[in-house]
């Protein structure tokens, strides 16, 4: 039985007018390759996300929704716009935009493209384009031939074949060449776009010349073609020639970073940030010419997470070791969000996941803040940084600078300076913001006017756990036009200020009650009076590229899911039998889905040569009674074949509890008879930490430091491990069958 639920959308975005100085200058890597602008010298930092809709799964999925592509980009690049991002990257599916001998096709991937491209522009948002794939478009699903020259090639043998090298050289020259028609510009000669990279990881089987003379032969052919700006290569794949890369004629690298893994299947829980303190780059003090390279991240997600404090770190990590460009992979169309279908290890829309949005908000503006080479030491100390801090108790990231205050859940912190303040974005309630709602809210101000602008987007309700199987038919996340009472405490407003509704289909207004008015998704106006919210409604524009009336939220289509009565999860109910109260607070889709599953790990000789298996129990140990007070911890162990085992553990196994902090704490241990191991509290002792799951790339540090203090207690568990020297072999490896605390 399917439930089906309506959800109205408010308005269009407009587009914004194209900033008229952006074409008077171009970014440049200076001698010690830090990227500034050619007119003022100044260096520059970009942070911003991936989004794919012009290709690949991407555009067939909005394709069989029904929707308009260019309608789409529209409303998915005013979110972005929204969240002050200033940069995009994109790599191009060569696969959809040429023949089999590299000639650019006039098609409509490439009119999206050239369509997304001029409406970035007009928002301000400058660009980096990866210029080929060489990998099909099918991805989640098969493969398209569509005749490209990448499926006459395989991964590891296109860069290093010299008739498929001959190809590439006619589809970078083609596409440097290309004029776009919306913007009137080639992408050679559109300064927006700030640089080009050759190709997105880059599979090599040839030395380290052949290397080298392929990555010079390909940045030739752009610069032939007029492409005068930075030109960038992959290298972090491909260690065995990594020196290669930096001996070819380029301007700058790239890099990615996955610091919580990769497709997991489900949602991780539990602390995460000591994995965030560096991002390990272990050639950068032998490496020749390393320093006089650009350093560009085109990837990075925490994937699998849905937790809001974790992008300001990243930025920290990235900021320290001097990255000017960081873009996430990758921003959920808003009209596949509900369903997470496109890369369902990663979810970030603002419609549908507001919280993690508006940690991208914050992130945005740590990396703009954060000076090149900071460095904020290791986890704990390091959650405060410039006007940024998070928390993961709270689950909480908030920017607090005179002129902006952002946070991403409920918070007591007052703003820094209420008589400069100029921007509010929430997701929560604050001492400002009182709202029961759980969408994200924007409070701008209109100009001089006195006047502010506020947009309230739509309730999300989850309904599944998004990072497991996902269905275009199967709803994850749904958004509800819910209405709600905001107490809004500014003093520019007062307690009685006027509001007007300024969007599409939204014609409410009147007087606030003790600074509070009832809202549904939408914007408005709010003024101390109808002088300044006459002047208010003058204003074209607030925060850089808004335009005062627009507005977006999910379309009015149907978000089909499939209902389970909560008292059997394997029983489909009557949606017209389900009690109000079901409708969405159902214990969600299904039972037990948020109790995270055993993470399981074969650790690196680097790492003390050790297995570790991990269990995550902190749900668990919350519901122990506050009367009892636990001593010891057991933990019975099976095989991985799922019997119960009694087998003597090999010399030097560890059992291990990681706390809320990060911290590890562990004690040799064997199995008594009935295959358990059990540790007292007293017995714990602080060791360095295994960061898990396994960061990517592989060198990405994996250890974080041991603390100096006693474990604070059993309530302060989040998992449980068992470390088992790795000379054992894989046989040996136990999976924690039943924990107990007594």
């Amino acid at each position: 039985m399917l439930a089906i639920v309506s959800i109205p959308l408010v308005a269009e975005a407009k587009s914004a007018k194209v900033p008229e100085d952006r074409q008077a200058y171009k970014i440049y890597v200076d001698d010690n390759g830090v990227m500034r602008r050619s007119d003022t010298k100044e260096e520059v930092s970009y942070y911003g996300t991936n989004y794919t809709a012009p290709f690949a799964y991407s555009y067939r999925a909005l394709g069989y929704l029904g929707k308009d592509r260019k309608r789409a980009i529209d409303r998915d690049i005013y979110h972005i716009a929204r969240l002050g991002m200033n940069a995009f990257r994109l790599h191009l599916w060569d696969a959809e935009l040429a023949d089999s001998v590299g000639n650019l096709l006039s098609n409509d991937h490439l009119d999206l493209l050239d369509y997304m491209i001029a409406e970035l522009e007009k928002r301000g948002i400058d660009i980096i384009l990866t210029a080929q794939t060489n990998f099909g478009n099918g991805y989640p699903e098969r493969n398209i031939d569509t005749g490209a020259f990448t499926y006459d090639f395989d991964k590891c043998d296109i860069h290093d074949n010299p008739v498929a090298q001959k190809i590439q050289e006619n589809y970078l020259k083609q596409l440097a060449r290309h004029v776009n028609p919306y913007t009137g510009r080639s992408y050679a000669k559109d300064n927006a776009i700030i640089a080009m990279e050759i190709n997105n990881e880059p599979c090599h089987s040839g030395t380290k010349p052949e290397v080298t003379a392929y990555i010079n032969r390909m940045a030739k052919t752009l610069r032939g073609a007029g492409f005068d700006k930075p030109i960038l290569y992959n290298v972090t794949h491909n260690p065995q020639v990594t020196s290669a890369y930096y001996d070819a004629d380029i301007d700058g690298t790239t890099y990615q970073w996955y610091p919580t893994g990769l497709v997991s299947g489900h949602e991780r829980k539990g602390n995460l940030l000591p994995a965030f303190d560096d991002y390990t780059i272990p050639w950068k003090d032998t490496m020749q010419n390393y320093d006089k390279l650009a350093k560009v991240v085109y990837e990075f997600d925490p994937a699998d997470v849905l937790y809001s404090h974790l992008y300001p770190a990243v930025a920290r990590a990235f900021r320290k070791e001097g990255f000017q460009w960081i873009t996430q992979f990758a921003y959920d169309p808003i009209d596949l969000a509900p369903y997470n279908t496109e890369y369902p290890t990663h979810y970030l829309n603002l419609a549908y996941t507001p919280a993690k949005a508006i940690s991208m908000m914050i992130a945005t503006e740590a990396a703009k803040e954060i000076p090149r080479g900071s460095d904020f030491g290791t986890y704990p100390d390091n959650t405060t940084f410039g006007h940024t801090r998070i928390s993961f108790e709270e689950d909480l990231s908030e920017f607090n600078s005179p002129e902006k205050f952002l946070y991403t859940n409920n918070t007591q912190t007052l703003p820094a300076d209420l008589s400069q303040l100029r921007q509010l974005a929430g997701h929560g309630s604050s001492p400002i913001v009182t709202y029961s709602g759980t969408g994200a809210y924007f409070l701008d101000a209109v100009g001089n006017s006195g006047a502010w602008r506020l947009e309230v987007l739509p309730d999300v309700d989850m309904v599944d756990d998004p990072f497991g199987n996902t269905d275009l038919k199967d709803a994850k996340i749904v958004t509800i036009n819910r209405v709600h009472p905001i107490k809004i405490k500014l003093p520019s407003l007062g307690p009685d200020f006027i509001f007007k509704g300024i969007s599409n289909d939204n014609s409410s207004e009147g007087k606030a009650n003790d600074c509070t008015i009832t809202v549904s998704p939408g914007v408005y106006l709010l003024a101390n009076n109808g002088a300044e919210l006459a002047a208010a409604e003058k204003v074209e524009k607030v925060a850089g590229n808004i335009w005062l009336t627009e507005f977006v939220a999910p379309d009015a289509d149907t978000m089909p899911f499939t209902l389970l009565d909560p008292r059997n999860a394997d029983s489909a109910v009557d949606a017209n039998m389900i009690p109000e109260a079901w409708t969405f607070h159902f214990n969600r889709k299904h039972t037990n889905w948020d109790e995270a599953p055993v993470y399981e790990l074969t650790s690196s000789p680097e790492i003390d040569g050790v297995i570790v298996v991990r269990r995550y129990v902190a749900d668990k140990i919350a519901r122990i009674p506050d009367e009892l007070n636990p001593q010891t911890i057991n933990v019975k162990f099976q095989s991985k074949s799922g019997n119960v085992t009694a087998t003597p553990l090999p010399a030097g196994t560890e059992l291990a509890v990681v706390t809320s902090e990060g911290f590890t704490y562990s004690v040799p241990v064997n199995l008594d008879a009935n295959g358990v191991a059990s540790a007292h509290i007293t017995n714990l002792l602080p060791r360095k930490g295994i960061i898990m799951p396994a960061p990517y790339p592989v060198t990405v540090t994996r250890e974080s430091p041991a603390s100096t203090t006693p474990v604070s207690g059993f309530r302060d568990i989040q998992f449980v491990e068992l470390i088992i020297p790795q000379t054992a072999g894989e046989k040996q490896v136990l999976l924690p069958e039943r924990i107990w605390i007594e």
